[in-house]
């Protein structure tokens, strides 16, 4: 047993030292800032960094290497949150973090910061919060000593704002304050700041419920900002910070859409997906309802999701389809960050006709579906067609998604036509009962897009 803790120590101190080399990463001539939260004279909060206000933030929420960087800046967005940082202590050693500083490079170069995303595990996911000690709890100690490398490696980079400490940790408990969880958490910003006093320490938690915000302000004084992911409720985000009790900073971690959970259902509980035109203005009504904050407590908010990915459905958190094309979310943003429009904005679908819209179906049966949509300069569109399985996966706490598959030959050209990328379709329903959904993605020749889709339900 003394073999291996001194095996284990000499390993980490080991790491330690080419985390240190890793920390002077190619800055020269850049210095690391120093942020700070700042209660102003009138009671408002500001975000300090190196003395200037940096209030509010326009971010955007995404992976850790964020598609589409090039477009960015034209946005008016000032900085990224992530998720997750690679972990330089196991056995493929730092240099496991090269290619974050290079994307913290390739950022400060954009002049963007970054809310960098540390994950904790979750009660359920291979960590006991109950037993503190980390002599009896080698899952976190090692959860410890990943933050304390990762802030060791990180901290000296120009283009780092503030870190994010943990994303829905909470879960899955479910309205009552598991103290031992929240006072780790508490312990592991105190690491945080002992390695890092110049970045201010965020947490996040899922929603805006009291119990949440009573556990964060309770257990965890050692922690600056209060991040909050919210859609409904981030359209009167500062009704619900009054409700609990919530004084200090908060940041909006994650806004858009209306959750899938948030909205109506069909009878087969499948959840009804707001249009790419609905989106758009949920989207600009929870960052302008959020940082209007009367009491001045946020400092901003992340949209969320600059990328796509499958949840619910593949189209409902994307700020961009699967292909690469950008949404009207992104011009609202836009707009309300820079009082610009794009030169291109995306197109816009007006309608979609067809019998199928939450409907009960028999199998093998042929209806028809038009679409209306236009584009902002007359430019020629495209439409693609899909039928595609209902996902059953509704709550997955951040884990990866299975993509549900498409359905072929459901997409027939309409009469007196031999296309299936027109405005005009002939859907004939699958053979196997079950619940569906149809899609359609209308494309630019700018790199804009819009997608809709309604689900149905084939019978026996």
């Amino acid at each position: 047993m003394q073999r291996r803790r001194l095996l284990a120590t000499a390993f980490f101190l080991t790491t330690l030292t080419t985390l240190t080399t890793l920390a002077t990463h190619t800055h020269a001539a850049d210095t690391p800032a120093r942020v700070e939260v700042h209660q102003a004279a009138n009671g408002k909060w500001q975000l300090l960094r190196n003395g200037v206000p940096m209030s509010p933030i326009k971010a955007l929420a995404s992976g850790r290497q964020t598609p589409h960087l090039e477009l960015i800046p034209s946005t008016g967005a000032n900085a990224i949150r992530t998720y997750a940082i690679p972990d330089p202590t196991t056995d493929k050693g730092p240099d496991i973090l090269k290619p974050t500083l290079d994307y913290f490079d390739r950022l400060h170069a954009l002049n963007l910061a970054v809310i960098p995303g540390i994950w904790l595990n979750r009660q359920d996911k291979w960590i006991d919060y109950n037993n503190t000690d980390p002599e009896q709890n080698p899952p976190l100690a090692r959860q410890r000593e990943r933050i304390r490398a990762i802030v060791r490696a990180l901290k000296n980079h120009p283009a780092l704002l503030i870190w994010g400490l943990g994303n829905e940790t909470e879960h899955p408990f479910a309205k009552t304050i598991h103290a031992p969880l929240w006072r780790e958490i508490n312990h592991l910003a105190r690491i945080i700041k002992e390695e890092d006093p110049n970045h201010p320490v965020m947490v996040t938690i899922a929603g805006t419920a009291r119990w949440r915000i009573q556990a964060l302000k309770t257990h965890c004084p050692d922690v600056d900002i209060l991040g909050i992911n919210a859609y409904r409720a981030a359209l009167n985000l500062p009704d619900h910070l009054n409700r609990g009790g919530w004084t200090r900073p908060v940041f909006l971690g994650e806004y858009g859409p209306l959750g899938h959970w948030e909205v109506p259902k069909t009878p087969w509980d499948a959840p009804i997906e707001q249009t790419s035109e609905e989106k758009a203005d949920t989207y600009a009504r929870g960052w302008t309802a959020s940082t209007n904050d009367p009491k001045g407590r946020v400092l901003g908010a992340a949209a969320f999701l600059w990328g796509q990915k499958q949840e619910a459905t593949g189209t409902w958190y994307g700020m961009f389809l699967e292909t690469g094309e950008r949404t009207t979310a992104i011009d609202a943003m836009t707009k309300l960050w820079t009082g610009k429009t794009l030169p291109h904005p995306a197109p816009r679908i007006k309608k979609l006709t067809t019998p199928l819209d939450q409907a009960e179906v028999p199998p093998a049966t042929e209806f028809p579906a038009t679409l209306l949509a236009t584009s902002h300069d007359g430019a020629p569109l495209t439409c693609e067609w899909k039928i595609i399985r209902e996902s059953g996966e509704r709550w997955g706490q951040g884990d990866k998604q299975k993509v549900p598959p498409t359905l072929p030959g459901c997409i027939q050209p309409p009469a007196g036509s031999t296309a299936t990328n027109g405005p005009a379709i002939t859907i004939r329903t699958p053979q196997e009962p079950g619940a569906y959904r149809l899609f359609v993605f209308v494309r630019d020749t700018h790199g804009g897009g819009s997608t809709r889709n309604i689900p149905f339900l084939v019978t026996e």
